[in-house]
């Protein structure tokens, strides 16, 4: 039996580690409960694309002869798979951002939820740039307009990204201990998304042509016929570490039923915290008020009534 093309190995490492990161996410959202699981949920979804774009890969590495590049449908959707796969890695950052609450603020947070527009947009402009006939018109996938398009776009959100980590990370003192550390994860997974970000704009913007024939064969950063190696260390091992450090994070968070037990003993130390004197003055004295209200209305009639008596027989 001949023994696998390097990339193929590559993926089938990709395919069992994403496997494993697809149990985790699944575990997590469970876990978290849907209501604080948009980060896991966006971290399923990238196992899921990465999980069908090396099995593809891997049946198109292994059939297509050793020099040359299968130039199908098969190709170009392994080319869009790897290119939308920083789409869930955006949204999940930036909704673990979003789960801060007093570091981040109102606006912060609109400004987060803004974000997710041009990174739907980014996703539209790869998928129609991965079908574009003028993607297969050479020997490999050809990054085409919108595909360029819409990996600048990434670029964008990756600045403004970087932008509200700061801002966030600025407010620090604000932070509980969970949100310091989503703060701190999101902080170190930054350097891994420099490089993966930049490795796509790197295959986007490479210059060739497509009937350049010879060129192809030397290209480093196409997501097809590029160099493998480069590839597994500037993209592959990068979103292997940045889902990594999510799902790591996820599991050091308290789960739901944590939450709620979390919730339940700050309100009981909350009353048990309560001023001794404030306790009487919002209980005890409004009794204490009542009560003479009651005794002064009962007696004082019979006081005055016991005085008029008096008097009466004093002058008699």
């Amino acid at each position: 039996m001949a023994p696998l093309p390097y990339g193929a190995v590559v993926n089938v490492v990709t395919l069992v580690i994403f496997c494993i990161y697809l149990v985790l996410s699944i575990y997590l959202i469970v876990r978290q409960g849907l209501g604080r699981s948009a980060p896991w949920i966006w971290l399923t979804l990238l196992s899921i694309c990465r999980l069908t774009q090396v099995t593809i890969d891997f049946y198109a590495t292994t059939t297509a002869p050793p020099d040359t590049v299968a130039n199908t449908s098969l190709e170009s959707g392994v080319a869009i798979l790897t290119t939308m796969g920083l789409t869930p890695l955006f949204m999940a950052t930036s909704s673990l951002l979003n789960t801060t609450t007093r570091p981040k603020g109102r606006r912060m947070q609109w400004i987060l939820l803004m974000l997710h527009i041009p990174l739907i947009i980014s996703f539209i402009l790869i998928v129609a740039g991965g079908i574009d006939p003028d993607a297969r018109d050479g020997p490999t996938f050809a990054a085409t307009e919108a595909t360029k398009t819409g990996v600048t776009l990434y670029v964008v959100c990756f600045v403004v990204l970087i932008w509200a980590t700061t801002v966030i990370s600025a407010r620090l003192y604000l932070a509980d201990p969970h949100e310091v550390k989503i703060l701190t994860t999101v902080v170190l997974s930054l350097p891994f998304f420099v490089v993966d970000v930049v490795y796509m704009m790197c295959f986007a913007y490479e210059g060739w042509t497509p009937e350049d024939y010879e060129a192809w064969k030397h290209m480093r950063f196409n997501v097809i016929s590029g160099d493998v190696t480069t590839q597994l260390c500037m993209q592959v091992v990068m979103e292997y570490v940045i889902a990594g450090l999510y799902i790591g994070l996820g599991l050091e968070l308290p789960s739901k039923a944590a939450r709620l037990r979390e919730q339940v003993e700050d309100h009981i130390d909350q009353a048990r915290a309560l001023d001794v004197d404030q306790t009487q003055e919002t209980v005890l004295w409004k009794l204490h008020d009542a009560v003479s209200r009651i005794v002064a209305a009962m007696i004082m009639p019979a006081l005055q009534f016991v005085h008029w008596m008096l008097g009466r027989i004093l002058r008699s």
